[in-house]
Formats: C-alpha cells, sequence, structure tokens
C-alpha cells in the first residue's frame, strides 16, 4: 500500500501571490488570489500626493519639483512635518510622526506616556506596550488546568493540553485536547473472534475495545490443584475461585481433626493452647494453635519451675536450661498460724525463714539446759523437722485467755457452741449507723467516746471511794 503526502498552505496564514505587478518592477503584495492584481501603488498616474498626504503633487509641481515619470522615482516631499498618528498613544492622547514628510515607515515616538498592561493590571509611564508580571490563576475551559499565562488578555480560556485519561476500555487514554465530562468511547475496533477460555461461546466481530469475554456455562475446564469436583462455570479471569468443598483437616498445631472445612483454607486454628515442648525442655508454648515455629529468633522468658533449696518454692527466674538457678531470696507468699490457730498472717518466704532460724534457735536453747546439768544430749534431736518447715507466730494475749476458757470448759464439760462466760459477746459492736458516723467525721465520734470514757472512770472511782469508806 502507497502513501502519499501532499502539503497544503494554510487556511490561516495564506502566502502572498508571487506574481509581479503592471509595473514589472514590484511584487504584488496582496494574498494569493485569482483575479488579475492590481496597479502599482507608486505609479505616478496614482500617486497624486506628498508622502505625508497634505500637500497635492501639483502644487509642488509649481513650486519647482521634479515631476515623476516612473514608479521607481521618488515622491516628492512638501517639507512638513510627517503628523501621522503613531501606535503607542492613547484614546485621549494621540502621539503623531515628528519627522519631516517621508516615505516609509514612521520612526519610533519619542514621547512618554502613561500605558497600562495588555491585561490592564498595571499602570506605566513607557513609550512602548508592556506587559505585567501577573499570571492568570482563571480556569480553562476544561476546568482541570488553569491558565497560568502572564498578563492574559485572552477570554476563552481554550486548554492546550491533551486530556490523556484512561478510556472506558481502560487500554487507552483519551488523545483529545481537555474537555469537561466525560470522554467518548474507544474508537479502536478489533476484527478476531472474541471466545471464553474453552471455545464454547464466541462472539464475532467487529468487536469494540474492552469488550469482555462472552459469558459460558460449561463447567470449567482450567487444571486445579485439589482433587474435588469442579462446581464452577467457564471464567475469563487467569485464577479461579476458591474452593469450597468441604473436607476434614487438621490444625495447625496437630491438636485435632477438624470436620466441614472450605478446601481453599490452609491455616486453621483449633483455638487450643499450643502446649509444644519449647527448645529448653522445660516449658511448653503458651501460645494459642499457630503456625510456624513457637519462638523465632527469641529464647523462653517462663519462669523456671525447678524447686529451691531450702524452701521448695519454684525459682521463677527466667528461663535458664544452661546455668544453675540464682541465689536471691524467695519472693512466694506463705500463711503462717499461731500454735493455737486463731492467728493468720500473709508473710514473704525470705522473712519467715528469719522467723524460721529464730525458732530454731529457741528451741536450742531451752533444750539445752539439760547440758548444764552434765546430761549428755543429742543435738539432731533439740529440734525437728516439723518446727523448722513450719513457722508459727506468737499466741497474743486473746489467744490465752481462749485457751484457759477452753480447759475450763473442758473441766467443767460445757459445750463449746454455748458461750457462758460471754467470750464472744465481750468483743464491742457498733450499729452501721455509728459506723456511718465515723466514716463522715472520725474525730468527732472520737471526742463523744473519750468523753463517756472518762465519765465511766469517774463513776468507778466514786464507788471504789464510797465502798472504802463505809469499811
Amino acid at each position: 500500500m502507497l502513501f502519499f503526502l501532499f502539503f497544503f498552505p494554510s487556511p490561516l496564514f495564506p502566502p502572498p501571490s508571487p506574481r509581479k505587478l503592471n509595473c514589472g518592477r514590484h511584487n504584488c503584495t496582496q494574498v494569493c488570489h485569482p483575479q488579475p492584481c492590481q496597479l502599482c501603488p507608486r505609479l505616478p498616474q496614482v500617486v497624486y500626493r506628498c508622502p505625508c498626504g497634505q500637500t497635492p503633487l501639483s502644487k509642488l509641481l509649481e513650486l519647482g519639483c521634479i515631476e515623476r515619470k516612473l514608479c521607481t522615482d521618488p515622491i516628492p516631499s512638501c517639507g512638513k512635518t510627517c503628523g501621522k498618528p503613531l501606535s503607542c498613544g492613547s484614546y485621549e492622547f494621540v502621539h503623531t510622526c515628528e519627522s519631516l514628510c517621508h516615505e516609509g515607515d514612521c520612526r519610533p515616538c519619542s514621547r512618554t506616556s502613561s500605558i497600562y498592561c495588555r491585561c490592564g493590571f498595571k499602570k506605566k509611564v513607557t513609550a512602548i506596550t508592556f506587559m505585567c508580571d501577573k499570571r492568570c490563576n482563571k480556569k480553562r475551559s476544561c476546568g482541570r488546568h488553569k491558565c497560568n499565562e502572564i498578563c492574559c488578555v485572552d477570554t476563552e480560556h481554550k486548554c492546550s493540553l491533551v486530556c490523556g485519561r484512561k478510556l472506558n476500555c481502560g487500554l487507552h487514554r483519551c488523545e483529545e485536547p481537555c474537555h469537561r465530562g466525560s470522554c467518548q468511547t474507544c474508537w479502536q475496533t478489533s476484527f478476531d473472534e472474541l471466545t471464553c477460555y474453552c471455545g464454547e461461546s464466541v462472539i464475532y466481530p467487529p468487536i469494540p475495545c474492552g469488550t469482555q469475554p462472552p459469558e459460558c456455562k460449561r463447567t470449567c475446564t482450567r487444571p486445579h490443584e485439589c482433587d474435588h469436583p469442579v462446581y464452577h462455570s467457564c471464567h475469563s479471569e487467569e485464577k479461579c475461585p476458591p474452593c469450597t468443598y468441604l473436607t476434614q483437616k487438621w490444625c495447625m498445631g496437630k491438636h485435632e481433626l477438624r470436620n466441614n472445612i472450605p478446601c481453599h483454607l490452609t491455616d486453621i486454628s483449633c483455638g487450643l493452647r499450643c502446649n509444644q515442648m519449647l527448645e529448653c525442655g522445660m516449658h511448653k508454648c503458651k501460645r494459642i494453635c499457630h503456625k510456624g515455629e513457637c519462638l523465632i529468633d527469641e529464647e523462653c522468658k517462663q519462669p523456671c519451675t525447678i524447686p529451691r533449696l531450702y524452701c521448695s518454692h519454684p525459682c521463677m527466674a527466667p528461663c535458664h536450661p544452661s546455668s544453675p538457678c540464682p541465689t536471691t531470696s524467695c519472693s512466694a507468699k506463705v500463711n503462717l498460724h499461731c500454735e493455737c490457730g486463731r492467728r493468720k498472717e500473709s508473710m514473704i518466704c525470705s522473712e519467715a525463714s528469719n522467723t524460721y532460724q529464730r525458732i530454731a534457735a529457741i528451741s536450742i536453747a531451752t533444750k539445752l539446759t539439760d547440758l548444764q546439768l552434765g546430761d549428755s544430749v543429742e543435738i539432731s534431736r533439740l529440734i525437728t523437722k516439723k518446727e523448722m518447715k513450719q513457722a508459727r507466730l506468737q499466741c497474743d494475749e486473746e489467744c490465752l485467755a481462749l485457751q484457759r476458757n477452753r480447759r475450763l470448759a473442758e473441766a467443767l464439760q460445757i459445750d463449746d457452741n454455748s458461750d457462758p462466760f460471754n467470750v464472744r459477746s465481750s468483743v464491742p459492736k457498733y450499729s452501721d449507723l455509728l459506723k456511718e458516723d465515723a466514716r463522715k467525721d472520725l474525730k468527732f465520734v472520737s471526742d463523744i467516746e473519750k468523753e463517756m470514757r472518762m465519765l465511766v472512770e469517774a463513776v468507778n472511782e466514786v464507788t471504789n471511794w464510797t465502798f472504802a469508806f463505809e469499811c
């Protein structure tokens, strides 16, 4: 196929006519035209005034000027000031040529005037037209770009940029000048048949650009990784949809076999604790059923469970499989009781060990009195293992009172559930109203209690004094 390129002149800028005028010396200055050219504007029979147009040539001939015979002869000058209007002035003040009558273009104006720039934003005193430095911030006709022209005088602000947005086909871009609204549909067309993946459904050409493959109702024929039957239809996507066939799969930690799991699911968590033995060999993983290794680039930081040498409590230091347990004080909580069991107190194990040692020292000191009498005493029997393992709190006066009451009740064969000595009722009881008042104003309640105590003591003293006087 042959292509021919023809160059035509632009209709906006047509070239001048290349023909000679009738004088044979000057060329035609008009735009290219099919009609005959006009007469030469410098012929003697055409020119009848001086170059400035103020004086007729006939009057100059009377004054002694040479008569013109050819178009190349100079046009006589009248000697007056030219006076032709120049392009620099304004509507109010018109500047004229100050040279003597002459042929050709006038010289530049030597005067100055206050004129505005072409957009009318700034004013300047100058002899020529000037442009300001203001950039136009108006939107172009596309509504996306700004004009940004300096000293702009345009009113339409047409956008000359290429649109470049993607067309509806998603493959090509709009090549039209930037515009408002949606782009036109893609004009490209394919003349090849468009089929589905299996080739059962066909769309015949011409096919507009961006047309999707036809829908096919046959079963998908693509190769699949699983061995389950295929239930989805033929499709144009590269990847098949996930397989939803229900199967049995083990959880990630191999704890239990789960039923009714879709085939495409691979990482299944049963929700139980992992419980796999860590590399330290002492602890098990406490994470919920997970994928991969239990500890990735980390060390076990669970507390050590090795029992201590003296108190049998766990070490509780961060896991240290390759080093012995550190010699630190035990911070475990232990419960201490007095001998009668009434008093109970929680204490840190390290503080309780000091109590053990104190009890052992007291026991040894009490039993070594036999050595002073000259008897032999076996040191291993001075304190029992039970005394070494159990710490005792000292019984207070209330404990001793309870023990005396218990022994007296046993002697008198009184039931423990009864309260003949008003022991349990001896403890002061306060009403809820009094407790609430004490919470609000403790100082006021304390002052009342102090005054009542002083009153009771004063009554007791008067009673004792009266009894002594009668005696």
